[in-house]
Parts: structure tokens; sequence; C-alpha cells
């Protein structure tokens, strides 16, 4: 009998820490924002919102620009003209806010770029005299993000900038969905049988990641019993997070759609084979979107059905008017 629950996936409502700047808070040094339209109109149905600043609750706004500066070998928060140190007031805020945030359990944050507190890479570190040689001086993150990566190196962290492109846009939705999903699976006390039907309906949302880290997840499923769960699932979300932050690949994605494919190749007349084959062959050369080839196995599932993957996470892992799969570039 056909079957689908495409139609009827629940998603969880993220929760995101992002740089208040980016939310339209005018907090930046010179009493502006840097509203993103991302954030603030296609995530906002789908999130709750954390937001933090290091600077405006410590220099106020507005402020004099600051930068980051190697002083023997230690990072120190400067003005770019008084050159004043600011740095334990940072820290200091730092140490407060980011346990606050992560005991509310977010599940992944989206920082300012190119700002000395909240950039996440690439971030200019100045000489004592205020001079900066490219590549003679380092590069480093800024001091916010540095810390909470190192207080949570699991959680998944961009830059707004980062997130334009299609790719990297893509994981990193895909990812935070799936924390989302995780948080809220452990905060309903599971049992073993549903430790079971977690990994089995993500089974190929992890091949599309990384079929060898989901390889090692299934051992991990089958020895959990009740005396033991809590210790089982907390060695899986070691796993899991490691292979979150895996990034799909075409290549990858591909096999995970063969795989789903196979459930109905015997029954699928030879018109349907050969579409399936065409549309894929479009996808592999970056002619057509992810969402083209989804939307036939979809279309073979309604009308054939399958049990198992009408639970598949991979074909439905967030919302579809997000329209992630639509771009062409999502996947490399």
């Amino acid at each position: 009998m056909p079957t689908s629950n495409l139609d009827r996936m629940n998603f969880p409502k993220l929760k995101i820490a992002v740089s208040d700047c980016l939310r339209g808070t005018e907090c930046r040094y010179n009493g502006g924002h840097a509203q993103d339209d991302f954030i603030n109109h296609d995530l906002a149905p789908y999130a709750q919102f954390l937001p933090f600043c290091p600077e405006a609750p410590v220099l106020g706004t507005p402020r004099e620009t600051i930068r980051l500066v190697n002083i023997d070998g230690n990072i120190r928060v400067r003005g770019t003209k008084s050159e004043n140190d600011v740095t334990d007031g940072i820290q200091s805020y730092n140490q407060k806010m980011i346990p606050k945030l992560l005991e509310q359990g977010v599940d992944g944050a989206i920082v300012k770029s190119r700002s000395p507190t909240c950039g996440m890479e690439r971030i200019k570190v100045y000489r004592p005299t205020g001079e900066w040689f490219g590549s003679q001086d380092k590069m480093g993150q800024g001091l916010f993000t540095a810390e909470l990566q190192k207080q949570a190196p699991q959680l998944a962290v961009e830059e707004e900038g980062r997130l334009q492109d299609a790719w990297l846009r893509e994981n990193f939705v895909m990812r935070v969905f799936t924390a989302a999903r995780w948080r809220e699976f452990l905060a309903a006390n599971p049992t073993v049988h549903d430790f079971q039907v977690f990994h089995r309906d993500h089974k190929y949302l992890f091949m599309s990641k990384s079929e060898s880290i989901y390889r090692e997840m299934g051992p991990i499923v089958a020895q959990a019993a009740p005396d033991n769960l809590d210790v089982q699932l907390a060695r899986y979300e070691e796993n899991l997070h490691a292979l979150l932050a895996c990034r799909s690949t075409r290549g990858m994605v591909i096999n995970v759609l063969d795989h789903i494919y196979g459930y109905f190749k015997k029954q699928l007349l030879e018109d349907e084979k050969e579409h399936y084959r065409e549309t894929l062959e479009e996808f592999r050369e970056g002619i057509v979107p992810l969402i083209a080839v989804i939307k036939v196995l979809q279309q073979f599932l309604k009308h054939y059905g399958s049990e198992y993957l009408a639970t598949q996470v991979f074909l439905n892992p967030y919302p579809a008017d997000l329209a992630l799969r639509s771009n062409v570039t999502a996947y490399r």
C-alpha cells in the first residue's frame, strides 16, 4: 500500500545563538546594525534566537573601533586609536554569556563576520605598533567565538557572510535541525526502542554526511539496553556531532539517492527508470538542483509506498520553503 509521511513531518524549533547586530539591533560600533535577511526572514519562523553582543554591554554604543593585537604571543583587544586594552571586560562578558547560552541548549550559532569579538575566521591580528603585514602576521578568531568553540567544540557555528554560500548554508541548516531533533529526543526520556527508531530514521541523512561514522554508530545502538542506555546515548552523541561536522558532497548524496532508488527499482516502469537516471545525471553535472531528484523519488514513494522510506529524514530534513535544495550550487 502506498505510504508517505513526507508531508506530515514535524520540525523542531531551533535554538540559535546570534550576534545581536545581525538581528537588526543597533549595537555596532557606529550605532548601526547589520540585519541579515536569511536570519530574520528565512530562518526566523523556525527558530528561537538567543542574542549576544560582547562589545556593547562593555564599551557602549557608539564606541571606538577595536582590534586584536599580539602582545608577546597573547591576543589582546585594544582600541584602534586610544590603544586602551579592553580584553578583560570582553572576556568577563564571554565567561558569563557563553554558559548561559549552552545551558539553554543552543543548536548552533551565527556570528558576525570580520568582528574582533565575533568573527569565526581570518580576523587580522595586529602588531603592538598597530601594523599588519599580510602573510607575515597571523590571522585569528574573535574572542567570543574562540571561547564559544572552546567550550562547545561540537556546536555548529557559522558567519552570516559564509552562509551566503549555498553549500555552507545547506550544511549548516541540515546540521542545526538534526541537532535540534537530537535535543528534543533526549528531553523526551527515550527508551531503547526510541533510540533504535531515531537511528533508523536518520540512516540516509547520516550516510550523506559520513558513511564510515554512520557504520560506527550502528553497533552502539545495537548494544543498547535499559541498564546501559545513558552510556550508549553518550557514546552515540559523540559520534553524532563528529558526523554532523562533516559536509555532504555531491558524490555522497548521489550514493544515498541510488540506495533509495533501489527500493523501487523492481517495481518501476522503464520510462520511470529512465526519468530517474536522466534527472540524476543532470544533478551530477550541476544542471538541475537536488530537489529535482528528490521530487522524482518522492513520487515513487507516494505511488509505490515504503514504510521504511516514509520516515527517512533525508527526504525532508528541514522545512521545504527554505528552498536550500533548489540551488544547483548547494552541493560540490
